[in-house]
Formats: structure tokens, C-alpha cells, sequence
């Protein structure tokens, strides 16, 4: 059930890349430059050879987090500059709240946790839950019509967002 669970969430990963890349590659870096970090990070975790440790895994997806926000101009910010922040904060979340200590740490086992690393479990699993709520809303929003809507979405955003919801949704359900 582990390997289904991930390929389900590399592959969500990796179709999340695939929106930006396609509007341009250096243009959107800014875009899918963290995503691809994101992709990274879960299969060195994962299934990786592990070349850098989860935690400093979770460090670089902390400060990747608002890269798609803060590295375009305010007029060309969005839901899905918001949505991909989004993604990978809450990917960082499951990832440092899933660690466990090395089995070799002078970690004292009152602060080792078995599955959770100390973290709580909690707000990393809320967060996952609005982020999958939130890439509902925006497909809901997108695909159904209404009559104020401001502008047509690229055909990729829905798949993006979704695969972002199945990603987070295979993490979840690797943690139990």
C-alpha cells in the first residue's frame, strides 16, 4: 500500500510542475522552481538514497514556501501563486510532523515520538485538510460557471490543483 501511495503522491508532484513549465520554463521559474524542490524532497524521503536528511528537507520547503508569491509582481499574483505556496507549506508540514528520530540520537525518549517526531500532529493534518479544501474551492470555482467570474483559467490549473489535493491526500494517508 506504501509504494501505491507513493507513486500516487510523485506523481501528483510531478503534474503539479507541469502547468507552469508549460506557460514557460524561465519565465515561471519562480513558479515551478519550489515545486520541483517539493518533488525532490518527497522522493529523496520517500524512496531516495536519503541524501540530505528530513529535516533539512523541511528547512528548504519552509523557505520555498512563499517563493511563488513573493518572487512575481502584485499584478501577476493569484489563487494558484497562493495555492502552490500553499501546497508546500503544507507539504513541510506533513514531512517535519512524519520524521523520526535517528536511532542513534541523544535525543532523550521523552521527547521521541514514534511516527509524529514531536510535532503536532494536528495542525500539520489541519493544514492539509484546508489546503485539500481550498483545491476543491478553486476547481468548483473554476469549472462550474457563474456570472462574475473575472477571467478563463488556463486548462491545466484544475489538473495542478487537484493533483496538489491527491498529493497531500497520499501523505495522509502514508502517515496512518
Amino acid at each position: 500500500m506504501h509504494t501505491i501511495l507513493t507513486t500516487v503522491m510523485l506523481g501528483c508532484c510531478a503534474l503539479g510542475i507541469w502547468g507552469p513549465m508549460r506557460t514557460g520554463a524561465i519565465r515561471n521559474f519562480s513558479q515551478w522552481g519550489p515545486m520541483a524542490l517539493m518533488l525532490v524532497a518527497m522522493a529523496d524521503t520517500t524512496i531516495g538514497p536519503g541524501l540530505l536528511p528530513g529535516v533539512v528537507w523541511g528547512l528548504l520547503l519552509l523557505v520555498a514556501s512563499p517563493l511563488p508569491l513573493v518572487l512575481l509582481p502584485k499584478a501577476r499574483r493569484g489563487d494558484m501563486e497562493r495555492h502552490r505556496s500553499l501546497s508546500i507549506l503544507a507539504m513541510f508540514a506533513i514531512l517535519v510532523t512524519s520524521l523520526t528520530a535517528a536511532p542513534n540520537s541523544t535525543l532523550h525518549q521523552a521527547h521521541s515520538h514514534a511516527a509524529m517526531g514531536g510535532v503536532n500532529p494536528g495542525l500539520a493534518l489541519a493544514l492539509a485538510g484546508a489546503v485539500i479544501a481550498y483545491s476543491i474551492f478553486m476547481v468548483a470555482r473554476q469549472v462550474l460557471p457563474s456570472g462574475n467570474t473575472p477571467a478563463k483559467p488556463r486548462q491545466c490549473e484544475p489538473i495542478e490543483v487537484l493533483s496538489s489535493a491527491g498529493a497531500l491526500g497520499a501523505m495522509l494517508l502514508m502517515m496512518l
